[in-house]
């Protein structure tokens, strides 16, 4: 029986290594992404990251608001949309927010400091810099699996391709250690590949968008140690759209650490999102309406985001960007550039990746 399992532990290894050679055509790998997710540490209660419960929504904070006021639009109405719109910085009347608590989080240390404000992974990874958990942690909207605004920003990226998002590998002489690969982002132009039960599915084809997705296009150094990729540093802009118009978010010194196989890729991407830029996306996307499905109260998270903001200050030393990490998965995918021959077919792994 160890003679039986040693031969066929044998043939797996060979046949992994081959496969891997497989997909690397001409030192390059390509993957597309198919699940995104703002990374929020959750336990199955949510008791000790959230022990005053979860955030009130946009309904039930105007209800605490004004309740008993009924003949005043302009003071109430009006005046809570505008706040949506245009919301202050002013400590909160009344104590609304509920920010995630705890020192647990998932994340990447950032600035490559041990910080009194920062966390530490499930792992045991000191340093980690994700104060934007503290302001989404305890909105259900964010909260897995069934939060709205992860249920939708997953769903747009992965339906429409203006969000579609590439990541290539050039220039790899192994998925398992290789210590200068160059890592380029692109916007991609064709769906998803899919099974025929809807499952996403490795060795799709992908244009490049370098016409409309240009402004997406960025090159950075990386690395692979044990199967893991890490990329270097880089100013970056990503499209996310939910709904409508063309928005995007921005991200100083983004980065990823992602497990490769020749089939997919897993792990975090982070970095230091800007604060107005991110709120832009909020009101911009989906009306209070939708916002009441998640109870997501708006304002109350642009002032706890200006106030944890930790990175990049302005001129009068204001911070204007905060630390942000996203679950991430890539399938692989052969990427096509406009140069390149349209009839070109696909070599990848046959096995599928579950949504």
């Amino acid at each position: 029986m160890r003679a039986i399992s040693a031969v066929f532990l044998a043939c797996a290894m060979v046949a992994g290594t081959a496969h891997a050679e497989d997909v690397l055509k001409d030192r390059t790998i390509g993957y597309v992404l198919i699940n995104k997710a703002y990374a929020t540490w959750q336990t199955p209660d949510g008791k000790k990251e959230c022990p005053q419960g979860f955030n009130h929504g946009p309904r039930e904070q105007f209800k605490e608001l004004f309740e008993g006021v009924t003949d005043k639009i302009a003071e109430t109405q009006l005046a809570y949309e505008a706040e949506i719109a245009f919301p202050g910085t002013d400590p909160e009347t009344r104590t609304f927010f509920r920010e995630a608590q705890g020192p647990t989080a998932f994340g990447l240390n950032l600035d490559g400091k041990v910080g009194p404000n920062d966390f530490t992974s499930p792992e045991g990874e000191k340093g980690i810099d994700h104060q934007m958990f503290r302001v989404v942690g305890c909105t259900e909207n964010y909260r897995g699996p069934d939060g709205s605004a992860r249920h939708f920003i997953e769903s747009y990226m992965q339906k429409f391709n203006y969000n579609r998002w590439l990541l290539e590998l050039t220039d790899v002489d192994s998925l398992a250690d290789d210590d200068d690969v160059t890592v380029t982002i692109y916007r991609g132009l064709d769906p998803l590949a899919t099974d025929a039960a809807g499952g996403f599915t490795s060795g799709g084809t992908q244009r490049v968008d370098t016409k409309r997705g240009k402004e997406f296009i960025y090159t950075m150094k990386g690395k692979i140690v044990d199967g893991v990729l890490t990329t270097a540093p880089t100013d970056i802009t990503f499209p996310e759209s939910q709904q409508r118009g063309f928005p995007y978010q921005s991200v100083h010194a983004w980065r990823a650490r992602l497990k490769l196989t020749p089939d997919g890729a897993n792990g975090l991407m982070a970095g230091y999102m800007d604060v107005e830029r991110w709120y832009h996306n909020l009101p911009q996307q989906w009306s209070t309406h939708h916002r009441s499905y998640g109870a997501e109260p708006m304002p109350s998270q642009y002032r706890a985001a200006v106030r944890l903001a930790d990175g990049y200050p302005d001129a009068n030393g204001k911070n204007t960007a905060i630390s942000t990490a996203w679950e991430v998965r890539f399938a692989q995918a052969l990427i096509m550039h406009p140069d390149e021959p349209k009839t070109v077919a696909a070599k990848s792994a046959k096995s599928d990746i579950a949504r």
